[in-house]
C-alpha cells in the first residue's frame, strides 16, 4: 500500500470521526456538564435537538433522495438549502432555550453555533469554506474557555482535521484556515459577550 493511499485512508477516517454533526453531538453534553453539571447535560439535549438532530435529518433525507451527493455536502452548490434550513433550526433552538430559561452557557453555545453557521453559509455561497475546521475550532475554543488549560489540548485536533481535509482535496489551505478563523473567532466572541468563560 502506498503512502498516499494510506494517508487518504487515515484522512477519510479523521473526516468521518470529526464531522460537524458528530462533533456537535459530543460537544453539547460536555459543555453542559462543564457549565452546570448534570442539569446542564439535560439542557444540552434541547440544544442538540435543534442543532444536531433536525439538521442531520434534513441532510440525510436529501442524500437518500439524491438531492445531495453525500452527508459531508462536498459540492458547494448543494450547501445553501440544507445549511439555510439548519440555521433556521438552530435559531428556533435559541428561542426555545431563551424562553425556557436554559443555563447561559448552553444558550450562548446555541447562539455561537447559529452565528457561525450563518457566517459560514454566507461565505460558502461563493467560496467553499471548511465547515469541518470551523466546528472543530469552535469546539476547541468553547472547551478552553469553559474547561481551562487541560481542555486547551483539544486544539491539537484542529491541525489534524485541517490536514485531513487537505489530503482529501476537499478544500484549499485558505479554506481550511478560514474555517478555523470563523469557527474560533465567532464562538469566542459570542461566549465572551455572554459572560461565559
Amino acid at each position: 500500500m502506498s503512502a498516499t493511499v494510506s494517508a487518504r485512508r487515515v484522512a477519510s477516517r479523521v473526516t468521518t470521526l470529526t464531522s460537524p454533526t458528530l462533533l456537535l453531538a459530543v460537544l453539547y453534553p460536555v459543555v453542559g456538564a462543564l457549565a452546570v453539571g448534570v442539569v446542564g447535560v439535560a439542557w444540552s439535549l434541547v440544544g442538540m435537538l435543534f442543532t444536531v438532530a433536525i439538521p442531520a435529518f434534513i441532510v440525510d433525507r436529501g442524500v437518500r433522495s439524491g438531492r445531495y451527493t453525500d452527508h459531508h455536502l462536498r459540492e458547494r452548490e448543494q450547501r445553501a438549502v440544507p445549511l439555510g434550513l439548519a440555521a433556521l433550526s438552530v435559531a428556533s433552538g435559541v428561542v426555545v432555550l431563551l424562553v425556557a430559561g436554559a443555563p447561559r452557557a448552553i444558550t450562548a453555545l446555541q447562539i455561537a453555533v447559529l452565528v457561525t453557521v450563518a457566517a459560514a453559509t454566507a461565505i460558502t455561497l461563493v467560496w467553499k469554506i471548511s465547515f469541518h475546521t470551523a466546528v472543530v475550532a469552535a469546539a476547541a475554543a468553547v472547551l478552553t474557555l469553559l474547561g481551562g488549560p487541560w481542555w486547551a489540548l483539544s486544539w491539537l485536533a484542529v491541525p489534524l482535521v485541517g490536514w485531513a481535509r487537505l489530503v482529501l482535496r476537499a478544500h484549499t489551505a485558505a479554506q481550511v484556515v478560514a474555517g478555523v478563523v470563523v469557527g474560533a473567532g465567532v464562538t469566542t466572541a459570542v461566549l465572551l459577550l455572554a459572560g461565559v468563560g
